[in-house]
């Protein structure tokens, strides 16, 4: 078959979906989990989880969940997403330092209240869920669609 201005997309749109074409997703940072502190899951009672690359001092990596790999590409935004754990947020709202923060230290407070004013300024308030479950293992993603 030769190609033809339109069938490439076409083809692709139908493997994809016969009724619907999927949202493509723009990374803007991707971490691999390291491992989660004995005393991270904690902070879920407040509705928290720590976010520190694997150079966390040692005193808090009990509290937090370490992770490697992540670059971020351009500074966050409301109009983002996280996918954790198997659960896509919503952004609601972004501290002052917070994209700062993960680009030089991996380091970030994720609040699951989907308040629309950031409490601190390192932290990212999300939409969703409270995890359940603290995996040391899959990706951190902060992406657009």
């Amino acid at each position: 078959m030769r190609y033809r201005p339109g069938n490439l997309t076409h083809s692709i749109r139908r493997q994809i979906s016969p009724n619907k074409v999927e949202k493509m997703r723009r990374i803007i940072w991707q971490a691999t989990i390291s491992t989660v502190g004995e005393n991270a899951a904690l902070f879920l009672a407040e509705k928290r989880l720590i976010l520190f690359s694997d150079n966390a001092p040692k005193d808090i990596r009990d509290y937090c969940i370490t992770h490697h790999g992540g670059e971020l590409i351009q500074p966050l935004s409301v109009r983002q997403k996280m996918a954790l754990f198997g659960i896509t947020y919503s952004l609601s709202a972004i501290g002052d330092v917070a994209s700062q923060n993960l680009k030089e230290l991996g380091h970030i407070t994720l609040l699951f209240d989907g308040a629309e004013k950031a409490e601190l300024p390192g932290t990212i308030h999300l939409i969703g869920p409270i995890p359940t479950t603290l995996l040391a293992q899959g990706n951190i993603t902060i992406f657009e669609e």
